[in-house]
């Protein structure tokens, strides 16, 4: 069995000198290359895994770790500790929102700009005092623990930091450090 250059790059990713110390969060294909988001900045990697750079704060990297990556349009966006950036085919970045989010939306086939519009109206709705951990088109989940639903007033309490949300047919399944818990269409909770 063959294994595919991404699988090459996780691995070498996960085992090279410049994310040894901390963890990989997330890898994305993007300019050729592939792009790991690591306790330590973005690393970038060819497409067989060898490392090539890693683009920390002295590059104009917010915080010191990458949180989470999505791409959109022609830009790659990475969520940090202390804000969000783009960086484009050359591998520039660009601050974006100056945000404590570890989770970015969905791109959805968004272009950049449009991508950019999205994040930043999130920022206008979203309660500032709070750590996104979790962002979906219609729910935003918090590091202390809270699922809101977006454009609207409700709000659920769970324990633990929101990991995963899901939303389905039924309602909505939320993932938490203490439990699983579901959401039906009238807002009732009940832990799983």
């Amino acid at each position: 069995m063959m294994l595919s250059a991404l699988t090459i790059a996780a691995s070498v990713a996960l085992s090279s000198p410049a994310t040894a110390p901390g963890a990989v969060y997330g890898l994305k294909p993007f300019a050729g290359q592939v792009v790991a988001c690591t306790t330590d900045g973005l690393e970038v990697l060819t497409r067989d895994g060898q490392p090539v750079r890693v683009l920390g704060s002295e590059e104009g990297l917010p915080g010191t770790s990458c949180l989470a990556l999505e791409v959109a349009g022609d830009l790659l966006f990475a969520a940090t500790d202390a804000g969000i950036v783009s960086m484009d085919s050359a591998f520039h970045l660009e601050p974006v929102l100056d945000v404590s989010w570890q989770a970015l939306p969905p791109a959805e086939e968004a272009s950049s700009a449009e991508y950019v519009e999205r994040l930043d109206l999130l920022a206008r709705v979203l309660p500032a005092d709070a750590t996104y951990t979790v962002l979906t088109s219609r729910f935003a989940g918090t590091a202390d623990g809270r699922v809101l639903e977006l454009g609207t007033e409700r709000a659920w309490s769970v324990a633990g930091p929101v990991v995963r949300i899901d939303e389905e047919r039924q309602g909505v399944q939320v993932v938490a450090g203490d439990g699983a818990f579901f959401i039906d269409p009238k807002g009732r909770m009940a832990s799983r």
